[in-house]
């Protein structure tokens, strides 16, 4: 009962700085999830249905996570807030001006890579293991690793900077 007590003690922005993290960790379940039926889908086609649908899973769930970083930006922003104190000291303001800053640009390509990623499974339908087409099924493993690799990158350098200055 106490771990309730503690959890319900935190500030809202806490719990949707959360909640923002806790969609980053799905997240990475659905990029799991794509990967596999990607490869699986290749050695039957019955499978493709469900990489489409972990794909559009995944680009919803990017997509929340986008809205949720940009609404926990409001109290990152705010006079006195995390950036403020970040941008104080000369140790520090490299936080925000190269890791936030950084972050901040690269988090909207995994969304654009997973529904092009998508679309092209989509458009490919029963045609996706047709070897005439075999760049167009390899953008998708591609957009699928790279995306992965940008949202670790992200999720890193926002773990960086709320060790820093945490949201409150």
């Amino acid at each position: 009962m106490e771990v309730f007590s503690k959890l319900l003690a935190f500030s809202f922005w806490e719990k949707f700085a959360n909640m923002h993290g806790m969609l980053a960790m799905f997240s990475l379940i659905l990029f799991g999830a794509g990967i596999i039926l990607y490869f699986v889908a290749r050695k039957s086609e019955s499978f493709i249905g469900w990489l489409k649908t972990a794909l559009i899973l995944l680009f919803i769930n990017i997509t929340l996570l986008e809205i949720a970083g940009l609404t926990v930006y409001i109290p990152y922003r705010a006079p006195g807030g995390p950036r403020s104190i970040l941008k104080a000291s000369e140790e520090t303001a490299w936080f925000h001006t190269t890791i936030f800053e950084h972050k901040e640009f690269l988090a909207f390509a995994p969304m654009l890579l997973i529904l092009v990623a998508f679309i092209v499974v989509s458009i490919l339908g029963k045609n996706f293991n047709n070897e005439k087409v075999s760049t167009l099924r390899k953008s998708v493993i591609f957009s699928l690793v790279l995306a992965l690799i940008f949202v670790l990158i992200v999720a890193a350098e926002g773990v960086i900077v709320t060790k820093v200055a945490p949201v409150s």
